[in-house]
């Protein structure tokens, strides 16, 4: 730790070439948190497109689709270049082109990305660390801006974090960035784990702090220790679903600050060579971070409230003795904090406040941006989704009203008061939302997919099937296929309808992405079609990899008591409701039940 080195002695004036310290600000981005995603504007072509700003990515990439619809050229990526994911998967990079791009304010030419298989919904790619590394960056993004400087005349002990003047040493920590780490343009440190050293890589695109099953391990923690319980399976930019579960942790100490008895996410599976933890945009929200590629370090500041978003009483503590802050450096051209003053401003504010789940906050910020622009339909929309996470859907759907009837033409406005509507139970006018938004959305492949997922989620299975047979039919060969199967044979399965073919969707899923999701699914159409021994056995399959599943072991109870085996029956089901108390209704309202005979397959 850089901060540990320096002497006692950093408190004296500051030499001549400190004083000479020049920290120019050269571009300022605002970014919006979307959920957990840092989601930044910019143009490929001329054409405008939303990006993930990604520093655990070590280079920028675009998504096949959207590569086309910017009509950027294949190019040729460096020989025997591979990108690796979460999950060790390996595979060649691809490249394509863009004639310019425009980003920061600064336009580039002739500029290459490497391709993705898979994107979040209505992002055509990622910022990566070949556009931020080469720059000292400062993510601030609880204000919803990223700052570009250039050092000059700033020696190795200048603390160039230059808002933290005047604070208390404890409040600011300063670590090296892992020497080959830098190389490679990955910003890796040190962190401690119940006490264990481990190696983090912050990685603002990780969508939420993840601990590896190597690292849980160090410090005692396994997918079957108490207080462990499954988080379901996730998808990163490529590869086979992951399985998630959460765990709680006694500490979690970076720098100068310790988190105690908190709860992380853990993986079933290894991050990346070399790295224990992705340090996700969590810790960014609750961070103000400078990653200084001149130093070769990682400034960081607490910003207050919850640290890792599954905290419900956050209990942060600086170390008991904190190493010397360095010294402040002289001419820092960087401003310092300011209430925002524009409407856009305050909706960037509001934005990182809804994802910490400050909701009153952000509420008061998307008002105040409304107030001075009372036309901005986004603002009406944004502060309906903020009201509708605090639980006001009244209040949310008459914002989600006031939204589209400045901007009737808004696609994420439609969709989401089309959940609204469905959640009420009116399927009509959310069939109606949803057909209108992807009329209007025609770059957004995933919608309809999405759309089809929503149904499934809301007991709709019929229109969920039919929205998802279109999709399967247009994207035969996606990235996300396994995913969709699976939705669809759950609806199938759900309803007791086409039974043979939701076997045959769940074979399929299987074989492409043999994850605890797909193989629970499929157990529940072996489970309707009665057939309890294959039924057993793939809810076992399930449970290997998430031992406290409450599904799961609800469903292979049921199969269980179908065969007669009381004790076991009764064993998996009183485990089941002691994690999740109500899991027994989702299967009472597909008429499953203990000692339910098995139910008819309907045609």
């Amino acid at each position: 730790m850089k901060a540990a080195a320096l002497a006692a002695g950093l408190f004296a004036a500051a030499t001549a070439a400190q004083a000479d310290c020049k920290f120019q600000k050269i571009a300022e981005l605002p970014v919006t948190m979307e959920g957990m995603r840092p989601v930044i504007d910019i143009q490929v072509n001329g054409k405008n497109a939303r990006f993930i700003v990604d520093t655990g990515a070590f280079f920028s990439g675009v998504t096949d689709a959207a590569g086309e619809r910017f009509a950027m050229k294949h190019s040729t990526a460096p020989f025997g270049m591979t990108a690796s994911g979460i999950g060790g998967q390996v595979r060649d990079v691809r490249a394509m082109r863009a004639d310019t791009v425009t980003f920061a304010g600064v336009g580039f030419r002739n500029m290459d990305f490497i391709t993705l298989p898979r994107m979040d919904e209505g992002i055509s790619g990622l910022i990566g660390e070949n556009l931020m590394g080469p720059f000292d960056v400062e993510y601030d993004f609880a204000n919803g801006v990223i700052r570009y400087f250039k050092p000059e005349g700033c020696g190795y002990s200048t603390n160039l974090a230059y808002w933290s003047k005047g604070m208390a040493l404890s409040k600011l920590s300063m670590l090296d960035i892992n020497p080959g780490a830098s190389f490679t343009l990955k910003v890796i440190t040190s962190a401690k784990v119940d006490g264990h050293t481990i190696h983090v890589q912050w990685d603002s695109g990780a969508g939420v702090s993840l601990v590896s099953r190597a690292a849980a391990a160090k410090a005692g923690i396994t997918v079957n220790s108490a207080g462990v319980v499954e988080a379901g399976v996730g998808h990163g930019v490529q590869g086979r679903g992951l399985e998630y579960y959460r765990a709680p942790f006694q500490s979690f100490a970076i720098g100068d600050e310790e988190i105690k008895n908190t709860q992380l996410f853990v993986t079933n599976s290894e991050i990346n060579p070399g790295v224990d933890m992705l340090l996700g945009p969590d810790f960014f929200l609750s961070h103000r971070v400078l990653i200084s590629n001149s130093q070769k370090a990682v400034y960081f500041t607490y910003n207050g409230g919850s640290v890792f978003r599954l905290d419900s009483q956050p209990q942060r503590q600086a170390a008991a003795a904190p190493p010397a802050s360095p010294t402040a450096p002289g001419g820092v051209l960087a401003t310092s904090d300011q209430e925002p003053t524009t409407a856009s401003e305050f909706a960037r504010r509001g934005a990182a406040r809804t994802s910490r789940r400050d909701f009153a906050n952000a509420v008061a910020d998307y008002t105040q941006a409304i107030t001075l622009e009372p036309d901005n339909g986004a603002y009406y929309r944004a502060r309906g989704m903020a009201r509708l996470q605090a639980r006001q859907p009244v209040l949310a759907m008459a914002d989600l009203d006031e939204a589209l009837k400045r901007q009737p033409n808004d696609p994420e406005a439609l969709l989401r008061r089309g959940e609204l509507y469905l959640a009420s139970r009116d399927t009509t006018r959310a069939r109606a939302d949803f057909e209108q938004a992807i009329k209007l959305a025609p770059d957004r492949p995933d919608l309809p997919a999405l759309i089809g997922q929503v149904y499934v989620g809301a007991g709709q299975y019929d229109l969920a099937t039919a929205q998802l047979d279109g999709w399967l039919a247009a994207h035969p060969k996606d990235e996300n296929v396994g995913q969709i199967l699976t939705a669809r044979c759950y609806a199938r399965a759900a309803s007791g309808k086409e039974l043979d073919k939701a076997l045959a969707d769940c074979d399929q899923a299987v074989r492409k992405d043999s994850n605890s999701r797909a193989l629970q699914t499929r157990a529940l159409v072996l489970l309707r079609l009665n057939r309890l021994d294959e039924a057993i056995a793939q809810y076992t399959a399930a449970l290997k990899a998430q031992p406290r599943d409450a599904a799961a072991l609800y469903g292979r109870g049921l199969a269980e008591a179908r065969k007669g085996d009381k004790a076991a029956s009764d064993a998996d089901i009183a485990t089941a409701t002691g994690i999740a108390q109500n899991v027994g209704i989702q299967f009472k309202r597909m008429g499953l039940e203990p000692g339910g005979a098995a139910a008819p397959a309907k045609s």
